[in-house]
């Protein structure tokens, strides 16, 4: 399995943050919220659908809204796949940073 880019890895754990509310607009300000830095939609709607094309992610259509010309939003959802992408990617980054702090206190 491929590695998971930084830029995938927030995208699926904003995803995984927002449970049932993951659409673009939300995963955007999710990101802008752990990173403090903005994505452009563009590279967002990019990346979900290669995510999604990888069997990570799996979008579905929500009810439109209530208000008049409410309209539906594309909702998504880790798959089993996309999980584990993301468990790896977290047991990379831990052995990766394993043994930093010793590193950070040496004169």
């Amino acid at each position: 399995m491929r590695e998971l880019t930084k830029h995938e890895e927030l995208i699926l754990l904003s995803t995984w943050r927002l449970k049932d509310n993951a659409y673009g607009v939300t995963i955007r300000k999710k990101i802008l919220e752990i990173t403090e830095k903005t994505i452009n939609y563009g590279s967002l709607c990019n990346t979900l659908y290669l995510l999604e094309r990888r069997g990570f992610i799996k979008p579905r259509d929500s009810n439109p809204e209530s208000i008049q010309g409410g309209r539906r939003k594309v909702l998504y959802n880790l798959t089993p796949e996309g999980k584990k992408a993301l468990i790896t990617a977290y047991e990379v980054q831990k052995s990766t940073w394993n043994g930093f702090s010793e590193l950070a206190f040496e004169e």
